[in-house]
């Protein structure tokens, strides 16, 4: 190679390290701010003490909301004590010790409501009230408290669907910690927690499965009636029947699964209690299980809602009729299943024993097809229904 050929290579080497150096100089500078990944992570909460919390109190301008940790399970203090679903409880409580900051946020105190995070007590309006979550022991002092202040979105890159620009989804939120001054944006939203206590208690209801009897007791005796059936795919006889009465099919066979699908909307305490009495229709109700249920409901509010309250008990067969010709292993199968099967009723039994001195909000829909008069549920007799007194042959024309 001669020299100047070493020179010319020397010299565009050295360009293309200038450019090289520019290029990367211009993509972090110039007033772009570029984010870097890194493995380092920090903890909101340095020692969360996730053990030692037994009440957990929610303050909005909403309103507020207690959760306390009764001796076997979590309960809502604003529903006298009614047990509140574990689940979002303990998640939460695991989220928080686990809760890392995605990114500082450098702000003044007075720019506090720019992102929701004044004190609920303080704040002029509800866009700029954080939400306040404190978590105390078991003698009811504080441990920390966790400051939830607004949504972060982020764009999706992509018109919005409904207009309005591009669209967006939640992707964390900015909070504070109650020592400190220091604001945080993490990558939870905390969607869960609200001061609503419906939105805490235990959602799990009873469930009625295979019945054999049902029947309403109502203010009117003559219209209450009771239907019965020997196996499970029968249909229903009704129950001291007269002797021109005939029971409609088509009207009462819904009532095989009634409900069997029924869901709690809340819990009705203080007032509210005092005004939703479960005191207008009471149903008895048996199963093939061995399961006895009296539920009782009350009136039907505007909003297609009524109170119900519920009695269960249960009583099953504690040994299984063994047939005449077992071999020890059908013997042993058949043994277990029934066993099994026993102890599926006991806890169901005792589950659902817990429903029991409750008045309980719940939708319409699981009554409005069995609350029915006697005279609703019969075959109509075809000369009564022609309240004409004959048969139309042509109009105006009738054959008495």
């Amino acid at each position: 190679m001669g020299t100047k050929t070493l020179i010319r290579l020397l010299i565009v080497l050295a360009v293309i390290g200038g450019i090289a150096a520019i290029l990367h100089f211009a993509g972090s500078g110039g007033g772009v701010s570029r984010e870097t990944a890194t493995t380092n992570k920090t903890k909101v909460f340095s020692d969360f003490p996730i053990n030692e919390v037994a009440q957990i109190h929610v303050k909005s301008q909403e309103g507020e909301l207690t959760l306390k940790k009764g001796e076997t399970a979590w309960v809502v203090a604003e529903r006298d004590g009614y047990p509140a679903n574990a689940e979002p409880i303990v998640g939460m409580l695991r989220m928080l010790w686990d809760l890392n900051i995605v990114q500082p946020v450098t702000i003044g105190r007075s720019q506090y409501g720019r992102l929701s995070l004044i004190s609920p007590d303080e704040a002029t309006s509800s866009d700029e009230a954080a939400t306040i979550v404190t978590f105390k022991d078991a003698e009811g002092k504080d441990l920390h408290s966790l400051w939830l202040g607004k949504l972060f979105e982020r764009s999706e890159g992509r018109p919005d669907p409904f207009g309005g620009g591009m669209a967006t989804s939640e992707a964390g939120r900015y909070v504070k910690t109650g020592s400190s001054n220091s604001v945080f944006l993490v990558g939870e939203t905390f969607s869960d927690i609200t001061t609503e206590p419906s939105e805490w208690i235990d959602k799990s209801f009873f469930r009625v499965e295979d019945i054999q009897s049902i029947e309403i007791i109502s203010g009117e005796k003559k219209e209450d009636w009771k239907l019965t059936r020997k196996e499970g795919e029968a249909n229903f006889a009704l129950a001291n029947a007269k002797e021109n009465e005939e029971l409609d099919q088509n009207k009462v066979s819904s009532m095989k699964s009634a409900f069997s699908n029924a869901q709690v909307e809340d819990v009705f305490t203080g007032d509210a209690l005092k005004e939703n009495k479960p005191e207008g229709t009471t149903f008895k109700i048996s199963t093939f299980d061995g399961f006895h249920y009296e539920i009782s409901v009350g009136e039907k509010n505007d909003l297609n809602e009524l109170p119900l309250a519920i009695k269960v008990s249960g009583k099953f067969e504690e040994k299984r009729k063994e047939g005449e010709e077992e071999s020890d292993e059908e013997k042993e199968r058949l043994d277990k299943e029934f066993a099994d099967a026993l102890a599926q009723h006991n806890e169901k039994l005792a589950a659902e024993k817990v429903l029991e001195g409750h008045v309980f909000k719940v939708r319409s829909y699981i009554v409005d097809s069995i609350i029915k008069k006697r005279s609703e549920i019969l075959v109509e007799d075809e000369k009564e229904a022609d309240a004409s007194g004959g048969e139309e042959i042509a109009p105006g024309v009738k054959i008495p």
